[in-house]
């Protein structure tokens, strides 16, 4: 079924491309080309008209025909049911009702049944203006045939904040491949007919129409590297899925195929179209009509990889994107300076090689230019480039296995980090220590030290790194694997627990005052406070900063009765406190009594935010990790970043209310400083 809509997808595509492609040709190439010629050329003209009219209107049977199998196969995929039972008004007309690509083939099919009825019942034009309003008519419905299919694809569900962006380049896009792709053939036909019949005023038909036609390709071939760039990043978006993807590597492959298709066309615009501009028609008849003839010759190749290239975009379309898949590394290696910037010698070897890597590109670009030293000059050029690229590259390499790049399955959020810890405690503690320093009761038993969990090093290695260690251990370590033992979803429990332990480590250097520069995710988490629908933290985004308050009874009781009194003026300067009780949440209005605050107490979900944000309670004035505080303060951004912590006794703290406000203020008044963060740790 697959290989089936492959092919019907690039029957369609390509017959659509003709279609295209003859009217602009006629417009933009042939009509012009011929009036260069003289009047003697015009019944010739005719006769091409003529023919690419015809030839135009079995394009459109083609794609009619092949859109209407395309839509019997979309049909059995839908349902998945066989060929022949999706073959019923029912299912058929389930599809063209209910689903997206069903109302965009209705409006496809309007379009080209209102183009057939021009093509096959219009008026003989009565002068120049009637022909150009006739093929400038047929040029619009045929556009908008193959433009719609963006609306059928990829682009119709992209996300809302970019959907209107990609819908426009993907059909751009489709136009300018129609317009070039679906020209080459028309061009061949008319140098196969211009060698048959040599003589003056086909040569001038010959070099003009050479001339537009490159002119024309070199404006599509710069929208569809534009247009194409806009695709990639709203369907790829980033390196890994590129090279890890089956869409990636598709593409990649559609990309290899497009440059030597544009090579051909720039050797026919730099070396062929001057040749064939400078020959004089009293010239040799066969000199030009070699020319011509090699001309021909490489039209042919560019429309064999066009046709190709068509053949690829049918796959892409029923591919889902690269964006939207777990890529797989295909490499032993990555390449990461965050990791390696700091080792001896790091910096010297990446400035060393990079410079020697353009001077010697500038040599290569050299011997383009200059014909006499092409041959060494380029030669040499890229040999030393790539000697001098391989040395910053292997400076900056690392380790990388197939799951470095993997997106993690489950949010970053205190859920998942207190499941996390959970399990760290039952499988980690005991090599790596309760707090993560690689001190644990069998660490002196091992031949390696285990690692420091807190360390910098823990956060260079990606989130797709650690998945695979505890699938499989670490080589040549006593890391053992640990994939009989905890699920995928466990093992990111685990990862995103590892993460905050690593965080938790940095975020010594928090204190009241708030933080210039935002780095500490907050971890997301979602609560309840009685009655109400819940909420998640990352709701508050965009809005309103929080005053998170760790709290516990009664000790607490003066600060929360100080914070409610307040609590209109921390308002004011734009936070939302919200305060969670440490133990005894089912108990907790009981507790508070006539004390009930005017601001929410989490009760819901209150477990899992107090055992990961207490996490966040190392400081510089206490070596290694004090026991958790009775009460803690947070302060968050709009953005989702942890900017400053209070734990009482701290000096200054904000212990006095206008402490506290002042902070919120400058926090208010400052501008994004970062974007929000992801909702998985990488």
């Amino acid at each position: 079924m697959t290989g089936l809509v492959i092919s019907l997808r690039a029957l369609h595509l390509g017959a659509l491309a003709l279609l295209v492609g003859a009217f602009a040709f006629l417009l933009l190439v042939a009509r012009p080309a011929f009036k260069q010629g003289g009047p003697e050329r015009g019944p010739a003209f005719e006769d091409l008209d003529r023919l690419l009219v015809r030839l135009s209107l079995w394009s459109l049977l083609i794609a009619l025909g092949s859109g209407i199998l395309w839509l019997w196969a979309q049909a059995a995929i839908a349902t998945g049911k066989p060929l022949r039972q999706a073959l019923t008004l029912d299912v058929l007309g389930s599809v063209l009702t209910r689903t997206q690509f069903g109302h965009v083939w209705q409006l496809r099919l309007a379009l080209a049944l209102l183009l057939g009825g021009f093509l096959l019942f219009r008026e003989r034009e009565q002068d120049a203006k009637d022909w150009i309003a006739l093929r400038l008519e047929g040029l619009m419905l045929a556009g908008a045939l193959l433009a719609a299919l963006a609306w059928a694809g990829h682009a119709a569900a992209t996300r809302e904040q970019v959907r209107v962006l990609h819908l426009a380049a993907d059909s751009i896009h489709l136009l300018a491949a129609g317009v070039w792709l679906g020209g080459l053939p028309l061009l061949f036909l008319l140098l196969t007919r211009a060698q048959r019949a040599l003589d003056p005023p086909w040569a001038a038909v010959c070099r003009e129409a050479t001339r537009r036609f490159s002119v024309l390709g070199l404006v599509c071939v710069g929208t569809l590297t534009l247009t194409g760039a806009v695709n990639g990043w709203i369907l790829v978006g980033d390196f890994p899925p590129l090279v890890g993807t089956v869409y990636g590597r598709l593409l990649l492959l559609k990309l290899g195929l497009l440059l030597p298709l544009i090579w051909i066309a720039a050797r026919n615009l730099l070396r062929l179209k001057p040749q064939l501009l400078a020959a004089q028609a009293s010239g040799p008849a066969e000199t030009l009509r070699e020319l011509l003839r090699r001309l021909a010759r490489n039209v042919t190749a560019e429309a064999c990889l066009g046709a190709t290239i068509l053949v690829i975009v049918g796959a892409l379309g029923i591919t889902p994107p690269a964006l939207h898949t777990q890529p797989s590394w295909p490499f032993p290696f990555r390449l990461s300076w965050e990791a390696k910037k700091n080792l001896p010698g790091v910096r010297g070897a990446v400035t060393v090689g990079s410079a020697g890597a353009l001077l010697s590109a500038a040599v290569a670009v050299y011997g383009l230019w200059r014909r006499r030293h092409r041959p060494w000059a380029i030669g040499a050029g890229l040999a030393a480039v790539g000697f001098f690229g391989a040395v910053p590259l292997h400076s900056l390499a690392v380790d990388a296995y197939p799951t470095t790049y993997l997106r993690p399955a489950v949010p970053y959020s205190a859920l998942s980090v207190a499941k996390g810890a959970h399990l760290y405690e039952q499988h980690c503690a005991v090599c790596h220590g309760t707090n993560g320093y690689g001190d644990g009761t069998a660490a002196p038993q091992l031949s390696k030290k285990p690692a420091d969990l807190t360390a910098k090093h823990t956060a260079d290695h990606t989130a797709g790194d650690l998945f695979w260690w505890l699938m499989h251990g670490i080589k040549g370590s006593p890391m053992p694997g640990f994939a009989d033992r905890l699920s995928g979803e466990e093992r990111w429990d685990l990862i995103n627990f590892l993460r905050a332990l690593s965080a938790a480590e940095q975020a010594r250097t928090l204190g009241p005052l708030v933080d210039p520069e935002p780095w500490l995710v907050a971890p997301d988490f979602t609560f309840g406070i009685g009655v109400g629908p819940a909420e998640t933290l990352k709701d508050h985004r965009g809005w309103a900063m929080v005053h998170l308050v760790l709290f516990t009874l009664p000790g607490s009781l003066p600060r929360l009765e100080e914070l409610d009194r307040a609590w209109n003026q921390i308002g004011l300067a734009g936070a939302r406190v919200l305060a969670v009780p440490m133990r005894d949440a089912p108990q907790i209005y009981q507790k508070l009594g006539a004390h009930a605050a005017n601001y929410p107490i989490v009760v819901d979900g209150n477990q899992e935010i107090v055992e990961t944000y207490t996490l966040f309670r190392r400081t510089l004035a206490v070596e290694g990790v004090s026991p958790p505080p009775t009460h803690m303060e947070f302060l968050i951004d709009r953005q989702g970043y942890v900017r400053a912590r209070w734990i009482p006794g701290e000096r200054p703290g904000w212990g006095e209310i206008p402490r506290l406000v002042k902070e919120i203020n400058l926090l208010d008044k400052e501008a994004p400083r970062a974007p929000a963060p992801d909702d998985h740790v990488h």
